[in-house]
């Protein structure tokens, strides 16, 4: 990406060279080209509806985004909901290129509930109109993105959104991220005003109705055990997980992610073993009747098997991949031990065990494709 265009987003958001000097590059980055006016700043306040059209399985995708400004809120105040548990190095990474460029570089992106579809309704009445710019990311996606001023869907976004809360879906660690800027900010500042800038983080918000939010599954890795603990995860397996062989053994990787769901009741999920062994199908004992977090695969396995077994040290031998072809390979090639295929999360599930105040294992959604970066910048200058 880097070498495509000099003015990528790459080059702000994954800046390359040493780690200090990757953070101040992609501030000498966002300096010169607001200097040289390839980044301008729009005149009045705006919102930024994208038209995002995607393939996905042999299909073409739509789905609508609007990027705007939300007001930072402590999750405990049940404003904004979070889902999943962040870790300490990629907020630390986010901070320091958000204090080099005293900015929001990508989105937090968030799903919301419309029943009415009254914010819908207005973007399709913009989309009436040629968007402002097209964007191509080489991969068959398309961004149409037009620039609204504020005034001509203000008053649907207040009314949908001014009792209902926002699901973070995808960017946790950049919403706490921003959060710990805001707070940096304020004590800097001394005194502050609400509408300061810090106080808001950049986010593309999403229609749970839309149908083009596809929640794909994350699947698991397990590798670099040694004999006992291999044993020990084994162990545990068959005393939490009934464990059979498909009517139809699968024999790839597509095959396989489409065989859990195709034959799999309740909480279930596939796995293949050392050396290719299986695929097995697991399926929970006594499925159906704990119900909540209970229908997670993720969260059945991450709980009652994975923490149990391995502790503290889960970390050291877990990867996640949302592609099965990547997570067959490293187990038939020998560089993990084994593979769990999991089923996408409900989105039914989804916003009930979040509404609950619930968090998820890390990885158990994988919200396709992710919001594009570049698309809008975000200055954390002045007022709102």
């Amino acid at each position: 990406m880097a070498g495509r265009s000099p003015y990528n987003a790459v080059h702000l958001e994954l800046p390359e060279g040493g780690s200090e000097e990757r953070y101040a590059a992609a501030a000498r980055h966002l300096v010169k080209w607001r200097q040289d006016g390839v980044l301008v700043t729009d005149e009045s306040p705006s919102y930024y509806v994208v038209r995002h059209r995607f393939p996905h399985l042999n299909q073409q995708w739509e789905r609508w985004e609007l990027t705007l400004l939300v007001r930072l809120e402590e999750f405990e105040r049940r404003i904004v909901l979070p889902h999943e548990e962040t870790t300490s190095g990629p907020k630390a990474d986010r901070l320091r290129l958000m204090e080099a460029c005293n900015a929001n570089l990508s989105p937090v992106m968030c799903a919301y509930q419309d029943p009415e579809g009254l914010i819908r309704n207005g973007m399709e009445h913009v989309m009436g109109t040629p968007p402002d710019s097209v964007a191509e990311d080489g991969d068959g996606s398309e961004m149409a993105q037009w620039v609204v001023d504020a005034s001509e869907l203000y008053d649907a976004v207040q009314s949908v959104l001014a009792d209902a809360p926002l699901f973070i879906a995808d960017g946790h660690h950049r919403y706490e991220t921003a959060i710990r800027y805001r707070d940096l900010a304020r004590q800097r500042a001394g005194r502050w005003q609400e509408q300061d800038a810090f106080n808001f983080a950049m986010v593309t918000l999403i229609d749970f109705d839309d149908p083009g939010l596809l929640v794909l599954p994350y699947h698991r890795t397990l590798g670099h055990m040694d004999p006992p603990t291999l044993t020990a995860v084994r162990n545990r397996l068959l005393e939490v997980f009934q464990i059979q062989t498909f009517e139809t053994q699968p024999s790839s990787p597509k095959a396989l992610e489409e065989a859990v769901v195709r034959e799999g009741r309740g909480t279930s999920l596939g796995l293949l073993g050392p050396d290719g062994e299986g695929p097995y199908l697991l399926t929970l004992k006594g499925a159906g009747s704990e119900g909540g977090l209970w229908e997670s695969e993720g969260w059945v396995l991450h709980q009652e098997v994975l923490e149990p077994v391995l502790g503290d040290a889960l970390s050291d031998y877990i990867t996640y991949a949302h592609d099965p072809v990547e997570a067959w390979e490293s187990v038939v090639e020998g560089r993990e031990q084994m593979a769990f295929f999991l089923k996408s999360f409900p989105m039914d599930l989804f916003q009930a065990v979040v509404s609950a105040g619930q968090r998820l294992p890390p990885k158990s959604t994988y919200f396709h494709p992710k919001l594009p970066t570049g698309m809008v910048f975000n200055l954390l200058e002045g007022e709102v």
